[in-house]
């Protein structure tokens, strides 16, 4: 995972992503800090919903209810 914050000086950005992203889904996510504290989400918030969804596709899986159906 990568994250920055930047400061853009116009509404262009460009990022470099590792070698090993090329050719895979990319989800990027952008917001103003000042966003973040108005609606009183959290970094914490934030980082959660950026991996659930990469999350739940080992989390979603028939070995996981396997694992989970006796609890």
């Amino acid at each position: 995972m990568i994250r920055t914050v930047i400061k853009p000086k116009n509404k262009n950005v460009s990022i470099n992503l590792p070698e090993s992203y090329v050719g895979k889904q990319v989800e990027i996510l952008a917001f103003t800090i000042d966003e973040a504290e108005e609606t009183g989400t959290s970094k914490k918030n934030v980082t959660h919903y950026a991996s659930e969804k990469v999350l739940s596709q080992s989390w979603l899986t028939p070995e996981e209810d396997k694992a989970w159906q006796n609890l």
